[in-house]
């Protein structure tokens, strides 16, 4: 291996996939510092390429290239993707949601005694996060973020008003990963984010959509605010103002949120009116945490392609977007007379635009659906340090 060229060397390391990466670097010196070289110049060469995907419970990477040839018709065709299951240990655990911030994904296991993972693809570590007070529990919503000092933290939540008992749960906590410990947060929250709303990361923060936190009349009737968008600083440990949204967004609406690169967020929306088949994203122009500007990005009527009645799950809800192609790609949860469920991607564009991707078998529905969830940001390597705990390690070595 040693006496192999720099241009040879450099090739082979271009081949080698991203989540493979750590076995290559622990080959010699050169290898490592050729690996980081080669993979950290290139990030934005590729960016747009490289993803992963959460699909039937089972974390994937994808790589989804958006680079066609226009057709006869004036279309253009693009190749289908490529997705693969991740080996080693993500073979053994079953994933319900995933999150990604500066190269760190954050995994929740589905299972009766939910786990948190974070993961570094690149490093090809990763490191249980071990619950405070309290288990984790179904309805609890996590963002991973990083303040100022670029320090890593994961936020966890509760705020659950069951009817039955009416009552209200409550709970806010962030966990330090210099520390390796949660601290309770005191938050008195004034909005509400429903449990489907995942957040988008952008600067080290997490941006949701949420709404004023509605109050319950004794007839059960109230009336319903439109939603806004919701900063959580992980510097101030604390969330923002309402910032506003460039469309009115309500419960059953589809709206989601992505992020482009470290810059910019985009927002996709789609009434819940039947009547209605029109999907509008937005881009920002600026955003800082107090503050907000948006610009139209897409807008493309699905009736003509497949019918009045066709909508994106308000509940599945991940797309990302490819501004110098002016391109979206939406992934659903397709169902058949509730016989054959399947995944599927839609590539919208400009002029009407539209085509499907199959994406494969979805699970049977057994007690709720498994919708496809894409990072939105492309895939960039990180050498965040995430070394298990000791003492934590060795006991889950020996489960």
């Amino acid at each position: 291996m040693s006496d192999l060229s720099q241009d040879l060397l450099e090739e082979i390391l271009s081949r080698v996939p991203r989540t493979s990466l750590g076995a290559v670097r622990s080959t010699c010196k050169r290898w490592n510092t050729l690996s980081k070289d080669r993979i950290l110049c290139k990030a934005e060469e590729t960016r747009d390429q490289f993803r992963f995907i959460m699909k039937k419970y089972k974390l994937c990477s994808m790589r989804f290239d958006l680079n066609g040839t226009l057709n006869e018709d004036g279309g253009t065709e693009f190749v289908d993707p490529s997705i693969k299951e991740l080996g080693h240990f993500f073979n053994q655990v079953k994933i319900s949601k995933v999150f990604q911030c500066d190269g760190l994904l954050l995994c929740v296991t589905k299972e009766d005694n939910i786990r948190l993972v974070v993961w570094n693809p690149y490093l090809g570590q990763i490191r249980w996060i071990e619950s405070g007070n309290t288990n984790y529990r179904l309805f609890d919503r996590y963002a991973i973020g990083y303040d100022n000092n670029r320090k890593h933290k994961i936020l966890r939540f509760l705020d659950y008003y069951n009817f039955n008992m009416k009552h209200r749960f409550l709970e806010y906590e962030i966990y330090d990963f210099s520390s390796n410990s949660w601290r309770v947060l005191d938050i008195a929250p004034r909005w509400e984010i429903e449990s489907y709303q995942r957040g988008a990361s952008l600067k080290g923060n997490t941006y949701f959509i949420a709404k004023e936190k509605i109050v319950y009349e004794e007839d059960g009737e109230f009336p319903e605010p439109p939603d806004n968008l919701l900063c959580f600083g992980f510097t101030t440990e604390s969330f923002g103002q309402f910032l506003p949204l460039p469309f009115q967004h309500y419960l059953y609406d589809a709206g989601a949120l992505s992020s482009l690169g470290d810059e910019k967020l985009a927002a996709l929306f789609q009434c819940g009116d039947t009547d209605l088949s029109e999907v509008e994203i937005w881009v920002t122009t600026m955003i800082e945490t107090n503050t907000v500007s948006w610009n139209p990005f897409l807008k493309v009527d699905m009736e003509p392609h497949y019918g009045r009645s066709f909508m994106f799950d308000y509940y599945g809800g991940s797309f990302f977007i490819d501004e110098e192609k002016k391109l979206a790609v939406v992934f659903q949860f397709d169902e058949f007379g509730m016989t054959r469920y399947e995944d599927a991607a839609y590539i919208i564009g400009e002029n009407g635009y539209v085509k499907k991707v199959r994406l494969g078998e979805a699970p049977a529905n057994q007690g709720g659906y498994c919708f496809p969830s894409v990072c939105c940001s492309s895939y960039v390597p990180s050498l965040v340090q995430i070394n298990q705990i000791v003492g934590f390690k060795k006991e889950r070595e020996e489960e």
